[in-house]
């Protein structure tokens, strides 16, 4: 109880001080964000059906992530472009 009490405070800490200082986190995302863009696409369908035959299960079974699929077919392409396919 004391534990997740003690957690609650570090919380409305950090809550208080980024309330404080707005400024400093707009900066940080910033320059985050110039670092590691976000970008958004909406694929066709017969790519969309294409990815989903081409996704990767873990050992547990779980599909990876969109994310992950689309940077490990890119890093793929990559290789082969440099191969000079």
């Amino acid at each position: 109880m004391l534990e997740q009490q003690q957690n609650i405070q570090i919380i409305s800490r950090q809550q208080k001080w980024n309330e404080k200082n707005p400024d400093v986190l707009k900066q940080a995302q910033d320059k985050y964000d110039q670092k590691r863009p976000t970008w958004s696409f909406r694929p066709t369908p017969e790519i969309l059906e294409w990815l989903e035959e081409e996704r990767w299960d873990d050992k547990d079974g779980t599909p990876e992530t969109n994310a992950a699929l689309v940077i490990r077919k890119l890093e793929k392409l990559r290789k082969l472009e440099n191969q000079g396919y």
